[in-house]
C-alpha cells in the first residue's frame, strides 16, 4: 500500500528529511482548490452534498503567500476537479510564480489544449491521474459517469502527445481488481510512473461506505509480491535488514512512540493541507479537527495543530506503540480516527497486510543466509 499522493511526493520528502530535519514549518503542503467534481466516484473520500463556499481567488492568494513566507517549497492541487475551477490558470501562475514546486491530482475529463498551452510555458512537476479501469465499463463502474472513459483517454493522449509530465494512479478495489494489472501493463507501455494504492479511506465524514468496497489484506499482499517492483521492494528491504542498515522497527516513528506520541508522522509538522474551504488541516485525512482560517490567522492555526497533533499524547496501552510489525505497516491514526471515532481503534486490515509483508521479509532472509552457507 501507499499514502503518497503521487511519486514526487517521495522525492520531496526525502529531500527534506535530508536538509530540514527537526525543523518545523510547512514545507509541503495541499490544497483542494474547490469541492466541486464531474464525477461521482464510488470510493471518493470527500463528503458528498458539501454545501460550503469555496475559497476565492483573492483567498488563495493570500494564503499561499503566507505559507511561501513561512517556508513553502512544494504544494499539490486537489479536489474536488481542480480543472473545475475558471481560475484556475490564474491559480496555477500566482503559485509558479513564487517558486515552488506544483503537482496536480486531476481526473482530467476536463483537460484541454489551453491548459496544455499553460503547462508548457510554466512546466508542471507531474499531473497524477487515476486509471479506474481498463476498459469503458469498468472506468465509469468507478466513476459514474457515461463518457468519462472517452474523455479520461483523449486526455491522456494530449499529455502524451505534448510530453507533458504525468503519472498513472490505480485504486484497487473488487470493481476493478481485474484490470490491476492490466492498467500496469498499460503504464509501462506508456513508460510513465505508477501509484497503485491498495486502501481505500473513510469519507472525511467519517463514513466507512467506501471501506466495504477495498480489497482483503490477502489480495492487497498478493499484488506486494506479484507485481515486480514490489516484490523487488520487499526483497530489498530484506536485504537492507540482514547488513543492518535499517533496523526493523524505523528510528523516527519509535522516537516519537517512546515519548508516547500518538503520531508519528509529518503531520502538522512539516505539512499542511488547506481545504477549499479555507479550514487547515494537518492532513488531507485529518477532517476531524480544523483550524478556520476565515477567523484567524495562520500562525494561531499553525500553533493549534501543533497541540492537537504533533503534542497530542497516547494511551499506555495503545496497540501500535509495541508493534514488532510497524515497519510493514501503513497504519494511519487519522483513518482510525474517521472510522471507528477513536484514534487508537487499529484497523485491522493493516494489521494483517503487515504481518503477511513481514514474513514474507524474514523469509527472504532466511533464503539469503542459506545462500550464503
Amino acid at each position: 500500500m501507499t499514502d503518497q499522493y503521487c511519486a514526487h511526493n517521495q522525492l520531496i520528502n526525502d529531500f527534506i528529511d535530508e536538509n530540514f530535519e527537526g525543523i518545523r514549518a510547512p514545507f509541503t503542503a495541499g490544497f483542494e482548490l474547490t469541492c466541486k467534481c464531474n464525477l461521482n466516484c464510488v470510493h471518493c473520500y470527500a463528503k458528498p452534498g458539501r454545501g460550503h463556499e469555496d475559497m476565492t481567488t483573492n483567498e488563495f492568494k493570500n494564503i499561499f503567500d503566507t505559507l511561501v513566507e513561512r517556508g513553502l517549497l512544494d504544494c499539490y492541487f486537489t479536489g474536488g476537479e481542480i480543472f473545475a475551477r475558471s481560475d484556475f490558470e490564474e491559480l496555477y501562475i500566482h503559485a509558479k510564480r513564487r517558486g515552488v514546486l506544483i503537482s496536480l491530482l486531476s481526473n482530467i475529463t476536463l483537460l484541454s489544449q489551453k491548459h496544455i498551452d499553460l503547462f508548457k510555458e510554466y512546466p508542471v512537476e507531474v499531473i497524477s491521474t487515476s486509471m479506474y479501469g481498463y476498459n469503458e465499463e469498468l472506468y465509469e463502474k468507478v466513476t459514474g459517469v457515461r463518457g468519462s472513459f472517452k474523455k479520461f483517454m483523449n486526455a491522456l493522449e494530449l499529455l502524451q502527445k505534448n510530453d507533458i509530465k504525468y503519472e498513472l494512479k490505480f485504486v484497487a478495489m473488487e470493481q476493478n481488481i481485474d484490470d490491476l494489472y492490466k492498467v500496469r501493463e498499460f503504464g509501462n507501455k506508456l513508460g510513465v510512473p505508477m501509484v497503485v494504492i491498495l486502501d481505500v479511506h473513510p469519507m472525511s465524514d467519517g463514513s466507512m461506505e467506501p471501506v466495504a468496497l477495498r480489497l482483503t489484506p490477502e489480495q492487497a499482499f498478493e499484488f506486494d509480491v506479484k507485481d515486480e517492483g514490489r516484490n523487488r521492494f520487499w526483497k530489498g528491504v530484506a536485504k537492507e535488514l540482514l547488513t543492518g542498515e535499517i533496523q526493523m522497527r524505523p528510528q523516527r516513528t519509535m522516537e516519537r512512540f517512546n515519548e508516547g506520541y500518538l503520531y508519528p508522522c509529518s503531520i502538522a509538522n512539516q505539512h499542511v493541507f488547506i481545504t477549499s474551504d479555507l479550514k487547515m488541516q494537518g492532513c488531507v485525512r485529518a477532517s476531524y479537527r480544523k483550524f478556520d482560517l476565515r477567523k484567524g490567522s495562520f500562525d494561531e492555526g499553525w500553533e493549534y495543530l501543533q497541540n492537537e497533533f504533533i503534542n497530542k499524547k497516547s494511551s499506555a496501552g495503545y496497540k501500535c506503540n509495541k508493534c514488532e510489525n510497524i515497519r510493514f505497516c501503513e497504519h494511519c491514526v487519522a483513518n482510525f480516527k474517521l472510522a471507528y471515532d477513536d484514534e487508537e481503534h487499529v484497523d485491522p486490515f493493516f494489521c494483517r497486510v503487515a504481518e503477511l509483508r513481514r514474513e514474507f521479509v524474514e523469509k527472504e532472509i532466511k533464503n539469503l543466509l542459506d545462500r550464503e552457507k
